[in-house]
């Protein structure tokens, strides 16, 4: 599952450390921590809120997971995970990435 292609994605190590495995979800009124990255984190309540042109990018990702791998996923992810994906459609590096995970399952 770790290894899993569909779950790897280049990640900024101190905005990977600072989300740990707090919940997505939306922050208000945060202040802009990471310089020009939009990344928001609020610690007192471990939500992390990652930029919208990579949202769906994310639900997507958790949808494919929660059903690969049978992984439980809370009514409240499903629904705000719904919404990412309407809000930011598959786009053609994410198409590209599939045909070329698929390709190499074949090799």
């Amino acid at each position: 599952m770790e290894g899993d292609l569909h779950n790897l994605v280049p990640a900024v190590g101190e905005l990977n450390s600072d989300r740990s495995n707090f919940s997505f979800g939306m922050v208000a009124g945060e202040p802009r921590k990471y310089g020009s990255c939009d990344f928001e984190v609020d610690f007192k309540h471990r939500t992390v809120e990652p930029m919208a042109e990579v949202q769906g990018n994310i639900a997507r990702v958790y949808f494919y997971m929660s059903k690969k791998y049978d992984l439980r996923m809370s009514k409240k992810q499903q629904k705000l995970f719904q919404v990412w994906n309407k809000q930011d459609p598959q786009d053609s590096w994410e198409r590209e990435k599939l045909i070329r995970i698929e390709l190499s399952k074949k090799h």
